[in-house]
């Protein structure tokens, strides 16, 4: 490994971690974002092979878990690998114990900001991103929690949630929320996957506007691939498409990835 590949894993593998990293400077703009984004989850990636003008990546930087009036959280532990200078996307994963009573506080939401603020601060970071499923009685939280992010995250530093395809269908609730990107998942669609496939079938599209301009896929799930796509391409509008994988990124990953998306 090449010294400044080093330099710049070790800085990202220390983002929720690390309170030393520099704030951005409000004043200056994110780099841009390229419109293929692969998801590095929660194990080791090796994606230093990568055109970082062809991709970019969105990797689990911390995740938090709220319990009874506690913010738990651990940073990401697992190495990955990508080349200097690759556009990156923070992400922030948030899970509420269910087994106790959760206060869901404004002490939680601050202290769940300050840490979302902490992997922003991410070398070459485009925007950050928060993955919540948030239940209907979690709606409150979430939604203050993003209005205080939006203040005190930098102006021009956009804000990214992964959304239910309930959200952007059906339910719309995330319609007013101070966001730049909602990325529809479709993909774990658990229940609800034949009535939202249906919903697709029958000639729709997503409610919310900001869906219409991002997609997440599994490469895996081919059905929903081979239907979403064309929907998609027939936009005639710049659509992100952010991909995960339920194992490592291999090569013939990649390329399957640029076989899917080559009409976009």
């Amino acid at each position: 490994m090449n010294r400044a590949l080093l330099i710049s894993l070790l800085v990202v593998m220390s983002t929720c971690l690390t309170p030393a990293l520099a704030t951005p400077e409000t004043s200056k703009a994110p780099p841009a974002l390229p419109r293929k984004v692969l998801w590095a989850w929660k194990r080791a990636e090796d994606l230093s092979g990568i055109n970082p003008h062809e991709f970019g990546v969105a990797y689990l930087a911390c995740h938090i878990l709220l319990s009874e009036d506690k913010v738990e959280w651990q940073s990401r532990n697992q190495p990955l690998k990508v080349p200097p200078n690759t556009v990156v996307v923070p992400t922030v994963r948030i899970d509420v114990d269910h087994r106790k009573k959760t206060a869901l506080s404004a002490k939680q939401v601050m202290e769940t900001t300050r840490l979302i603020l902490k992997a922003a601060r991410a070398p070459h970071a485009a925007q950050v991103q928060i993955d919540f499923d948030a239940l209907e009685t979690e709606r409150d939280f979430y939604r203050a929690l993003l209005k205080n992010l939006r203040q005190n995250l930098p102006e021009k530093m956009p804000i990214s949630i992964t959304a239910l395809a309930s959200w952007c269908l059906f339910d719309n609730w995330i319609k007013d929320l101070p966001i730049d990107e909602s990325v529809p998942m479709m993909f774990s669609l658990g229940r609800e996957r034949d009535k939202v496939l249906l919903y697709f079938r029958s000639h729709r599209d997503f409610l919310d506007e900001r869906a219409k301009r991002s997609l997440g896929l599994s490469l895996e799930d081919t059905g929903v691939n081979e239907l979403m796509i064309p929907i998609t391409e027939k936009r005639k509008i710049p659509v992100r498409i952010y991909v995960f994988t339920k194992t490592a990124w291999t090569d013939k990953k990649l390329q399957a990835v640029n076989t899917m998306l080559e009409n976009l």
